[in-house]
């Protein structure tokens, strides 16, 4: 069965430089790599990419992203 998931963000709000999409991406980009799924995140732009590889790398050992 087919399944979805619906996010309401404030998107005015950041923290650490990342808005709360780019937030919510690193928490998913995460949770999947370590379930064993392959990720893809496509970015508005080269800075959205920059600051998204930038707060993958940051984070802690066990939630890391390649």
């Amino acid at each position: 069965m087919k399944n979805a998931t619906f996010y309401l963000l404030d998107n005015d709000t950041t923290v650490d430089g990342l808005s709360a999409v780019e937030q919510l991406v690193c928490e998913i980009a995460a949770e999947r790599w370590r379930s064993g799924k392959r990720v893809l995140i496509a970015c508005e732009d080269e800075k959205q990419a920059y600051r998204l590889d930038e707060a993958l790398w940051a984070r802690p050992a066990e939630s890391f992203v390649p």
